[in-house]
């Protein structure tokens, strides 16, 4: 069976052609709601260099490629699941009383 322009499955295989080519682009805020953090922390995180992004010379808006935010998240954000568990730390009591043994009288 052969697909046709007109036969709706055509567009998603047109789709997927292109996105193999083309690289997807989030915005700042896109970013931001992903790490559950304000935009200025991922503009912070920008000026660092631990983020890549992409601006267009003469614009103010700033994009980041998909595989850069997964690449960030990889290597600079904690996932707790699976992750090496913390020792528990358990604290001793003073041995010095509140109350002194002795009362001193002056």
């Amino acid at each position: 069976m052969m697909l046709t322009p007109l036969d709706p499955r055509w567009e998603n295989i047109e789709m997927k052609e292109k996105a193999k080519n083309e690289t997807i682009y989030l915005t700042q805020a896109e970013v931001a709601d992903k790490f559950s953090v304000t935009p200025s922390t991922i503009l912070n995180w920008r000026r660092r260099g631990l983020l890549e992004f992409f601006q267009a010379p003469g614009s103010t808006r700033v994009l980041y490629p998909i595989g850069a935010v997964e690449k960030f998240e990889q290597e600079y954000i904690k996932k707790e699941k699976g992750g090496p568990k913390q020792p528990v730390v358990t604290r001793k009591r003073s041995e010095i009383s509140a109350k002194p043994n002795k009362e001193w009288r002056i």
